[in-house]
């Protein structure tokens, strides 16, 4: 599987495994900057289903901080404005090693404590069932409305299946 750049984006380049590396800097996180990340969604659109599930986001510049991702507060309220504004993220996304997404969207940043497995990388969040119903079932909807916008409703539907599987094995009641 070969990784391009966001900026070498072409559909030729989504065709066949080939994925997408989009990452966000620290400085957007920092300056809440939606501005790129908002263009390069508009531009997925346009391809319609070429990219489904082919993207790979990363946060950039954090590799001096010690603390994982979702300790940090900053990067967890990017991710909460990103998704809001980009509910299609769970169909472009890839879910492989990308448990920072659903976790920002779970959990209340005033107030939550993860237990961080490191050696597995694995995350257990403890979360009321009823709020995990409604996330899920609006993940759905948005992704429902997207695929029938870009004729792939079969994709929005696997794709929840494939997100929302990976949230429920991560969460503990």
């Amino acid at each position: 599987m070969g990784f391009f750049n966001f900026d070498e984006m072409t559909r030729e380049k989504f065709k066949g495994n080939s994925m997408c590396h989009f990452e966000i800097s620290k400085e957007e996180v920092n300056d809440n900057d939606l501005e790129r990340v908002n263009t390069f969604f508009e531009e997925l659109r346009e391809y319609g289903t070429i990219p489904r599930q082919k993207v790979f986001f990363a946060f950039g510049g954090y590799d001096d901080d010690k603390r994982e991702l979702i300790h940090i507060i900053e990067v967890v309220r990017y991710i909460k404005a990103m998704l809001t504004r980009n509910p299609w993220f769970w169909y472009y996304a890839t879910p492989f090693n990308s448990e920072i997404f659903y976790l920002a969207l779970l959990v209340d940043e005033n107030n939550y404590v993860i237990a961080d497995f490191p050696l597995a990388r694995k995350f257990s969040l403890k979360m009321d069932p009823d709020k995990m119903k409604s996330l899920i079932y609006t993940m759905g909807a948005n992704l429902n409305m997207f695929g029938e916008d870009i004729g792939d409703i079969d994709g929005s539907l696997e794709s929840l299946k494939v997100w929302s599987a990976k949230m429920l094995e991560n969460i503990s009641q």
